[in-house]
């Protein structure tokens, strides 16, 4: 099992997300992400083995340094690999990125076998909607989400 460190949001952009996933199980689509026990989130950075304790201390100091702030989600998209996601995409800012880069500058002493996706450089930062889908459940979880008021922003604390 990966492990896995994320930003979460405000309480209205995490109910709206949930809908969202429920919407998509009501519509017999898939469950990937209330099945998975998932909160809504934009992931930072995964790797399958990690010295926790170490990674721990150094994150706490990390994420007191942080201040809120916001993140726009201006599409909905999908990724081109076989996993079969349908994803919110947030606002790709500088600030997004120098903090995704000052986080895996800690994050890569102490995670081994780090998910190419989410280094520096290769980042996609984007929620979830749902995963496992075949092409043809890719276009229906788009059309069942298009016209749900998703976030088109968020604050991420």
């Amino acid at each position: 099992m990966p492990f896995v460190v994320e930003l979460y949001f405000d309480a209205v952009t995490e109910a709206r997300i949930r809908e969202a996933w429920a919407a998509i199980d009501a519509a017999g689509l898939s469950a990937s992400m209330l099945e998975g026990g998932y909160r809504p989130h934009i992931s930072l950075g995964v790797c399958e083995r990690l010295e926790t304790d170490a990674l721990a201390a150094e994150l706490s100091g990390f994420a007191q340094r942080i201040s809120r702030f916001q993140v726009s989600f201006p599409n909905m998209g999908i990724f081109s690999t076989s996993e079969g996601v349908v994803f919110l995409g947030a606002t790709v800012t500088a600030h997004f990125v120098t903090l995704h880069a000052a986080f895996h500058d800690i994050f890569k002493q102490y995670a081994h076998a780090q998910r190419e996706y989410y280094t520096v450089g290769r980042w996609v930062p984007h929620v979830t909607l749902a995963f496992g889908l075949s092409p043809d459940q890719i276009a229906e979880v788009v059309k069942t989400c298009y016209p749900l008021a998703l976030p088109r922003a968020a604050e991420v604390n």
